[in-house]
């Protein structure tokens, strides 16, 4: 039932977010379940500086959005911060840290297509629901499911992500926790 209900948060998030993180009224931040707008071809040199970055540039964020203002000097803060552990900036390490979290998320959820027809299947018995309602979370979550699989990281991704499961692991809960 936890991968059911994690396959469906991530495919329900993905088909209502955008596939950028949010700059709006706060500080730069990594949305939890968003997509790389350009997945990175990841390398064992990239997983290694992602390992190492994630805490302090995650407390960098953290730092940040406390002040609830996007300036350009916390703007800068981030992309130094991120600078620190090889990436280009800011927003660099976050399309490294989405491509890694999604390819995570196929490699431990191989078969979304299986999660998703098991919860259409529950939709029409879910009480209290509308039949407007229930069609709509089908209809959604079969848009999810599309966006999911057209997200399919690469073979060389998942094959490096792979050796790096147990390390990324207890990241990944944190992300999927943001």
């Amino acid at each position: 039932m936890t991968l059911l209900r994690s396959t469906l948060f991530f495919i329900a998030i993905l088909a209502a977010a955008p596939v950028t993180p949010s700059f709006a009224q706060t500080a730069p931040q990594i949305e939890p379940f968003s997509l790389p707008v350009r997945p990175v071809v990841l390398s064992q040199d990239i997983i290694k500086r992602f390992l190492y970055s994630f805490a302090p540039v995650g407390a960098q964020m953290k730092e940040e959005a406390a002040g609830n203002t996007a300036t350009p000097e916390a703007t800068a803060r981030l992309d130094k911060k991120a600078a620190e552990y090889g990436f280009k900036d800011f927003n660099d390490w976050g399309e490294t840290t989405r491509t890694i979290m999604v390819t995570y998320h196929w490699l431990t959820n191989p078969d979304p297509r299986e999660e998703v027809e098991k919860a259409i299947a529950a939709i029409p018995s879910t009480p209290n629901l509308s039949d407007k309602q229930k069609a709509d979370m089908i209809d959604g979550l079969k848009t999810g499911l599309e966006t999911v699989e057209k997200a399919r990281p690469s073979a060389e991704n998942m094959a490096i992500v792979k050796k790096h499961l147990s390390s990324i692991k207890p990241l990944y809960k944190q992300w999927t926790n943001l």
